[in-house]
């Protein structure tokens, strides 16, 4: 004789089946896309020579949340020169994060480049001998900025751009940064050599800024440097 039991017992079996057969059919859902920031900058650089203040603004950059958008803008044109080249320039380096509270991280990047001036032959020529005396190897180290880990670094040809530990630059690895002594340490194979400071982190940051800010969506931020340099930002998110 059949167990009273038996009936129910095949009814869960089924269900039981059934609900597994359904989830199975039911498609996975799919990730949200990260969110497009939209972020509009105005730097304003006091010149300590003239004091006089040139306004650069970036035109409104489209970032999507989490990658980085590089920007150049020129400053206003030199009267004196005759091909109308700009007295200064800006490169701006923006990677917005929108973040859940609703509220945007930016990370920042500010680098001012001023147009040369003349300069008296005589007066080049003696500090071309400083610097021949000053520097040994073929690497100059220039500025530092300790706090992001960066180092202004010219080469043999002239060349200089920002590099992190562990770059290597003509054969040479940056392998440490005494920041005592400001004194960059670099090897290649068995051989290490010390490149002292040439230039102060001071003199470095009165034109370049680097930071992280958090904004609220539509409110302008004003993020305040060194050497007269200030960087005003907003952003909004596009959902």
């Amino acid at each position: 004789m059949p167990s009273p039991m038996a009936p129910r017992y095949l009814l869960l079996v089924v269900g039981s089946l059934l609900a597994v057969s359904l989830a199975a059919q039911v498609p996975a859902p799919v990730p949200t896309p990260p969110p497009t920031v939209t972020v509009r900058t105005s730097v304003s650089h006091l010149d300590p020579k003239t004091g006089k203040s040139d306004i650069l603004t970036a035109p409104s950059v489209s970032v999507i949340s989490g990658s980085e958008a590089r920007v150049s803008v020129a400053g206003r044109i030199d009267p004196k020169d005759p091909k109308g080249k700009p007295e200064s320039s800006m490169e701006l380096v923006i990677s917005p994060t929108a973040q859940p509270d609703g509220t945007i991280s930016i990370s920042l990047r500010v680098a001012i480049s001023n147009k040369p001036e003349p300069v008296d032959p005589k007066s080049e020529k003696s500090q071309r001998r400083r610097e021949s005396k000053a520097h040994d190897g073929t690497l100059t180290f220039y500025s530092v900025l300790a706090k992001d880990g960066l180092f202004s670094i010219q080469d043999s040809k002239g060349g200089r751009r920002w590099y992190k530990l562990g770059a290597v630059i003509e054969g040479w690895t940056l392998l440490s940064y005494e920041q005592e002594k400001e004194t960059l340490v670099v090897g290649q194979g068995a051989t290490h050599q010390e490149l002292r400071l040439y230039k102060s982190s001071i003199e470095a940051s009165a034109s370049e800024l680097s930071t992280v800010v958090t904004v609220r969506p539509g409110e302008i931020t004003k993020v305040p440097g060194v050497g007269g340099l200030e960087v005003s930002v907003s952003a909004v998110v596009a959902r």
